[in-house]
């Protein structure tokens, strides 16, 4: 190689690294502007680079989350897909839900990951798999994410003042309309009490102790710790989400519906959660 030739080598892979967005010494702030200016201008690659620069640093922020998978769904749109982008783009929209800060954020995030999941079930029954991709919570686990933690705790603390009023009106009035009053106060505060303060508790739980993923490859097949295939176990579908059990080496253990068992973790993506 001429002297002059490994000259301009160089001088390309230091103009490279200048310019690309992931730099260490770029601050967050300005490493997300980038990401931004790279969707307006519709270069998904640039933008990819720039939000999962972001996350590789840590940062958790459901706006950051939200425009990864807006980046990995213009690759998709743009017709440079790559494989595993439609799950990556349902990984960002399921995070940015769980990190949103205002309900119009998670609303745009809900409705970017059901077009995702569509175009997924889209696809897998045009090559004759099962169309299902959401993995559905236990009720009880749906019902404590209706609200959030702060929510529900709230409503237990509303719950439990109306039941005090009503002890203490029956305790003041044993006769006449304002014991009827209190006997309804106290009816209506007792289940109320129960249910929030063990939905609240139920949210708290999954908060600090609950994690899940999304499958970001084509399919993940459910082994057992061992290693091997799970006889009869469907391949877990792209864009799904799952519940995150463990990991050992190369492998995690995942709940999908009913089903516990193991995948490559090179499949799963987690999803960051604020604590």
């Amino acid at each position: 190689m001429s002297t002059r030739l490994g000259y301009a080598l160089v001088v390309l892979t230091l103009a490279t690294a200048l310019a690309s967005p992931a730099r260490a010494d770029v601050p967050d702030a300005e490493l997300f502007a980038a990401g931004v200016r790279a969707l307006d201008d519709e270069r998904p690659n640039d933008a990819v680079a720039s939000f999962e620069a972001l996350a590789d640093r840590g940062v958790v922020d459901g706006e950051a989350s939200f425009d990864r998978g807006l980046a990995y769904a213009a690759r998709v749109r743009l017709g440079a897909e790559q494989p595993g982008d439609l799950g990556k783009a349902a990984h960002g929209f399921e995070e940015a839900m769980a990190l949103a800060d205002d309900g119009a954020l998670a609303r745009d995030a809900e409705t970017a990951l059901t077009q995702v999941r569509t175009e997924i079930g889209r696809r897998r029954a045009r090559e004759g798999n099962a169309v299902e991709i959401e993995q559905r919570r236990p009720a009880w686990r749906a019902l404590s994410r209706l609200v959030s933690e702060n929510a529900w705790s709230a409503l237990a603390i509303a719950s439990s003042l109306l039941l005090g009023a009503g002890l203490f009106f029956r305790w003041k009035s044993p006769t006449g309309r304002r014991r009827g009053a209190s006997a309804t106060m106290i009816a209506v505060a007792v289940p109320a009490v129960l249910l929030s303060t063990s939905l609240a508790a139920t949210a708290r739980h999954d908060r600090l102790y609950v994690r899940e993923g999304v499958i970001i490859a084509a399919s993940a097949r459910p082994s057992d710790a061992r290693g091997i295939a799970l006889a009869g176990g469907a391949p877990l579908p792209e864009g799904a989400r799952v519940e995150i059990l463990g990991a050992s080496a190369a492998w995690t253990e995942v709940r999908a519906g009913a089903v516990d068992a193991w995948i490559p973790t090179s499949t799963l993506r987690p999803i960051a959660r604020r604590e």
